[in-house]
């Protein structure tokens, strides 16, 4: 903490006063000014104006956006969240198949629309941090899910946990999602780069989550495509569901409580932001 304020001390060397710091660009504009620091962590005037202006917000709405923004930064390293190159190249590689693309075409469309590939990747990066932050949040509620209050459920909703035991099923599987999507539009047709086979699945085998993507998806249709591992992509033609058996308790737990935490989502998230913002330093400087 020393060295950060060291280096920062010397960064504001002939400026007037603690509070009054400012950072310009090479024209001389302000695009600095410190007005909030959150547990030492500076928001400028530059930074507040910009989100209102990008968002259309009130200036107390962008600056509560941007607090909100540095808590969950300072969340992300208290949580040793990392997220190395290795996982955002994935992530980049599995969106452009999506898009039934390779990568090089993928970055071309990117350049084409005038996006930096850097600053997507930036963005990209940022995006999967905080999606870790959230499953890390919502899983340690799963963890605290009471057992009566699932109980509860399990005896009211009886009916989701009353499953065929077995299912027959076309499987579709290839590693192109487009010509995976063109084979479930066409299932008569066969696709190249799309493998078919009949499968019968026993869902007692399955855990709950997995069980439950067959057991809503309806005779003659298709379960959504699903990641298959490997950089394949599966969907089961359901053709008949066969017996019907109930998941116990014991083994419906988890899903049980997913399903609650989902159901209060928001709430979770916003009363575990709030608490840390109420432990927050935030420190107004001037306005």
């Amino acid at each position: 903490m020393k060295k950060v304020f060291i280096v920062f001390f010397l960064l504001c060397i002939g400026l007037n006063s603690w509070g009054q710091e400012s950072l310009k660009d090479g024209k001389g504009k302000i695009v600095g000014g410190i007005a909030i620091t959150v547990n030492g962590d500076p928001i400028t005037l530059y930074q507040i104006q910009q989100t209102e202006k990008k968002f259309k917000f009130s200036k107390q709405k962008a600056i509560d956006k941007l607090i909100a923004e540095k808590i969950k930064d300072q969340e992300i390293k208290r949580l040793n969240i990392h997220v190395d190159d290795a996982k955002v190249e994935e992530e980049i590689d599995n969106i452009a198949k999506h898009n039934g693309m390779d990568r090089d075409n993928f970055v071309s469309a990117l350049m084409h629309q005038g996006i930096s590939y850097g600053k997507y990747k930036d963005e990209l990066k940022e995006q999967i941090q905080t999606q870790e932050l959230l499953r890390n949040i919502l899983l340690s509620n799963v963890n605290t899910a009471g057992e009566t209050q699932m109980r509860d459920y399990y005896n009211k909703h009886k009916e989701e946990f009353k499953i065929p035991k077995d299912v027959e099923t076309v499987r579709y599987i290839s590693r192109d999602p487009q010509a995976l999507k063109k084979a479930i539009e066409n299932p008569m047709m066969n696709i190249a780069g799309v493998d078919r086979g009949e499968e019968k699945i026993s869902l007692e085998s399955l855990n709950s989550q997995i069980a439950q993507v067959f057991i809503k998806t309806e005779k003659n249709a298709f379960t959504p495509v699903l990641n298959a591992g490997g950089g394949s992509y599966v969907s089961f033609f359901i053709k008949d569901k066969i017996g019907q058996t109930e998941i116990p308790f014991a083994q419906a737990k988890n899903f049980i409580a997913q399903k609650l935490v989902e159901g209060n989502q928001d709430r979770i998230l916003d009363e575990y932001f709030e608490k840390i913002k109420v432990k927050a330093k935030i420190n107004v400087i001037r306005e």
